[in-house]
């Protein structure tokens, strides 16, 4: 490299100090070219980068499926994630370079030479950082596989659920426990659950062995629920053997089949896991038995435990409580899974005081300031009741005094003071595969209790590189993670709030323990930082990723956020803070070199992004409220500039006037596209991985022959103007034979006409949600636009689950036409 010095040193200050003399060519012939061409000489070197890049990629998906028990492989991981992120950043940029220096011409004249000796010197000051670049990969490289060695640290093909002496002794238990005798605990808002579990252990109806299965989140109470049930009289009486066993995460059968002996009073001393098995069932055989498993965590438990048990037709019971709907899905369908509400407002006051208030004190007067301290600390817990337990404790040890409890609700925070409850969820998240675990850590970017997009999930999870897929795979990116999103609502570990006609997930939110515990996490391993107050912006900056959470309590200037290496920036803002007084935050987009994610959400004025250069490697955009400073032709030339964009997100604002078709034009790697006020792309471009179309106006170059090459769209939102005919309209949906869900709106939209145009059938089979909307209901022949019930038959698929229709005219007759469409769900005339 000290070549490479000496040539950059010497070639800059030659070429100002010689060019301007008139000596121009000599140095660029002797110093610079020969200089230049060792320096573009570094194929090689990026052909083993981008081999070492690849390798460590395989290898991050040969461990996503394992379950990684160790923080020190966890954070091993992680790092290598990010050293694979600097690898990709490091070679776009080279490829990039290369691209921009183009074919080089012979320079004319004096002015012409000066320029190419500049533009020399400029690249090769690039391939000097290049090649420092390269150096401390190799270094990182280096120092990664000796923490690997130093720690243990397992590699591939070793088995990550089986990790070692060291780490096997700080997670395994030798024992399992047995039904214990418990007092009176404290059980409020589930009378109907116990009744309900009641009633399907002791139904007479039923005399084969069936499994009762309650379902729920870490701490909801269904250890304390089942002992309850367990110890009541009916069961008792219904009952000749009711046994209650704990099961560790890392059980082992033989240990099982040892309490169940002991239980039935049978010497198991040096016997196997076949003689135990084999003396359960006899002493089972001819008595109506109930076995409770508590906190099961694996399908295959139920699958060994089921050979073993007789069934006599006696009405015998097994009862599973567990965190995972799968798990329960798996062990029997006689019964659905009890899935264990977590308590309403009311419930959780009455739980929080009945441990907070002293025993010789009666409970605050409902109209008093302390009862209404009291529904503040209950609302903390969202329901929870290991929560409400552990801060009712907590409370209970204060004065019982309005001061006393307004202190501590004004400097409790849950993360610190009730961490035990975490502790409690976080066993949840230690047994989910690694790459659940990184796609739950995201959930710290978002504030508490905010409603969740899954669909906008999804796209950030593969805009930061959460998703990766082999060569060999053949699902996409989104059912990917639409899989894992499935497998952590089954763990409990995310609330669905609304879902979509077919059954997938639209909405979701996470329960305030759990994101707490994703930010903790997250935090732990520097996977991402929230920042949430000025006072810790510098530690934001030396974070991979960022989220900023802004509120009108703060209402104080960010300022600048700049940082030459963040992955990923997230930023929302508190949607009453739209008459904020507080700064905006100040982004420099050209200082954020290696972004990948940019998302703003909020209300306008409150970001501000300026100086539209540089960011060539982002994944995500997503503008939902922040303003553009600097001319209309930067903003749109940044975006084409986006070689590897996947997302570009610019609904409820008006940033896609900013926008024309040329942008269509931009070598980017489009996905998904949600805009306002953009003409759709035009009929010469090809965007053949365009997943989403949304928000986007009729492009006056369609015509029936000619239309952008969009094949693979699934889901489509288009505007079109009141001249375009029918048989135009028609001829593009015809073409679109994958689009699941379709919203036409317009002046004069007259599905008559594009139904005649296509002999009543222009919809693809695969159509699930369908919205055509006559946006100025236009009037004709005393009244709306006629909906062709005629041709509803042909028209409109079987399959349909939503459909809205505005601004057409309905007749008596149309429900016979809409009983054909018996997959609709949701209807909107």
């Amino acid at each position: 490299m000290a070549i490479i010095a000496e040539g950059l040193l010497g070639g800059v200050s030659g070429i100002v100090r010689d060019g301007l003399l008139g000596g121009v060519s000599d140095i660029v012939r002797d110093k610079l070219i020969p200089e230049f061409k060792s320096l573009w000489g570094t194929d090689k070197e990026v052909e083993r980068l981008k081999d070492q890049k690849d390798r460590i990629w395989e290898f991050i998906c040969d461990v996503y499926k394992k379950q990684v028990v160790d923080k020190w492989q966890m954070q091993w991981v992680i790092d290598l994630i990010h050293l694979a992120y600097q690898i990709e950043t490091a070679l776009e940029t080279y490829h990039h370079e290369c691209a921009e220096r183009g074919p080089e011409e012979p320079p004319l004249g004096i002015i012409g030479r000066i320029k190419c000796g500049l533009k020399k010197t400029t690249q090769i000051r690039f391939l000097s950082n290049f090649q420092k670049e390269i150096t401390a990969i190799k270094e990182r490289i280096c120092e990664l596989e000796g923490y690997r060695q130093r720690y243990g640290i397992i590699t591939v093909g070793e088995d990550w659920d089986d990790v070692g002496g060291r780490q096997n002794k700080r997670i395994k238990w030798d024992s399992v426990h047995t039904l214990r005798p418990i007092g009176n605990p404290d059980i409020i808002g589930f009378a109907t659950d116990i009744n309900n579990i009641l009633r399907w252990l002791l139904d007479e109806n039923i005399a084969s062995l069936a499994v009762v299965s309650v379902v729920g989140i870490g701490g909801a109470g269904k250890s304390t629920i089942t002992r309850k049930v367990c110890n009541s009289n009916d069961v008792k009486e219904s009952f000749d053997k009711v046994i209650f066993i704990e099961i560790i995460r890392n059980y082992v059968l033989r240990n099982i089949l040892r309490e169940i002996a002991k239980m039935l009073e049978i010497n198991s001393n040096d016997k196997d896991e076949r003689e135990l098995s084999y003396l359960i069932w006899e002493r089972l055989e001819n008595t109506r038995y109930l076995i409770v498993l508590d906190d099961v965590w694996t399908e295959d438990l139920w699958d060994e435990l089921s050979k073993i048990l007789p069934d006599k037709e006696k009405g015998s019971r097994v009862m599973i409580t567990t965190r995972f709907e799968n798990v329960a899905k798996r062990a029997d369908t006689t019964y659905p899974p009890y899935k264990l509400p977590l308590l309403n407002a009311d419930e959780s006051l009455n739980l929080f005081l009945k441990k907070a208030v002293p025993k010789n004190h009666q409970y605050p007067d409902p109209s008093s300031d302390l009862y209404n301290l009291a529904k503040q600390f209950a609302a903390k817990c969202q329901g929870l009741p290991l929560a409400l337990e552990l801060l009712g404790s907590l409370v209970s040890i204060k004065p019982y005094t309005f001061h006393a409890w307004k202190d501590l609700l004004r400097t409790v925070t849950f993360h610190a003071d009730v961490h035990k409850c975490i502790d409690v969820v976080a066993t949840s998240y230690e047994y989910l595969p690694l790459n659940e675990k990184l796609c739950f850590l995201y959930f710290a970017a978002f504030p508490q209790s905010i409603t969740i997009d899954a669909e906008q999930l999804f796209r950030i999870w593969s805009g930061d590189g959460l998703i990766r897929i082999r060569s060999n795979e053949k699902r996409a990116v989104e059912e990917i993670a639409e899989s894992i999103l499935d497998d952590l609502v089954q763990r409990n570990m995310v609330q669905v709030l609304e879902r979509f006609g077919d059954g997938s997930i639209q909405y979701i939110r996470l329960h305030d323990v759990l994101s707490e515990l994703a930010v903790r996490k997250a935090q732990e391993f520097n996977f991402l930082m929230v920042c949430s107050k000025p006072d810790i912006w510098e530690n934001c900056r030396k974070a991979p990723r960022v989220t900023i959470h802004y509120s009108s309590s703060l209402n104080v200037p960010f300022g600048n956020y700049t940082s030459l290496n963040v992955y990923s920036l997230l930023i929302f803002f508190e949607w009453s803070d739209s008459n904020m007084s507080g700064q905006a935050i100040n982004v420099d987009c050209s200082k954020l070199r290696s972004l990948r994610v940019l998302s703003c959400i909020g209300w306008r004025n409150r970001v501000k992004l300026q100086s539209f250069e540089g960011v060539p490697h982002l994944r995500h955009l997503q503008l939902w409220g922040a303003d553009i400073y600097g001319k209309e032709s930067e903003f749109e030339e940044w975006i084409r500039g986006m070689e590897y964009l996947e997302t570009l997100a610019l609904q409820f604002s008006s940033h896609g006037r900013y926008l024309s078709d040329c942008m269509w034009l931009a070598k980017t790697q489009l996905r998904h596209v949600l805009v306002h006020q953009l003409k759709g792309p035009p009929a010469s471009i090809d965007l053949k991985n365009l997943q989403t179309l949304k928000g986007v106006e009729w492009n006056d170059q369609w015509e029936t022959s000619s239309f952008p090459n969009i094949p693979n769209v699934r889901k489509l939102g288009i505007s079109i103007p009141e001249n375009v005919p029918a048989i135009v309209v028609a001829s593009l949906i015809g073409r679109l034979k994958y689009v699941v869900d379709l919203s036409i709106s317009g002046n004069a939209i007259n599905l008559q006409e594009i139904a005649t145009a296509t002999e009543g059938c222009p919809f693809n089979e695969n159509l699930k949600y369908l919205c055509v909307n006559n946006t100025n209901d236009i009037r004709r022949d005393g009244g709306t636009l006629p909906l062709p019930l005629d041709l509803c038959d042909g028209m409109l698929t079987p399959h349909l689950i939503e459909l809205r229709i505005y601004g057409h005219q309905f007749g008596s007759d149309i429900m016979p036409v809409l009983e054909k469409l018996g997959s609709l769900k949701v209807l909107f005339l």
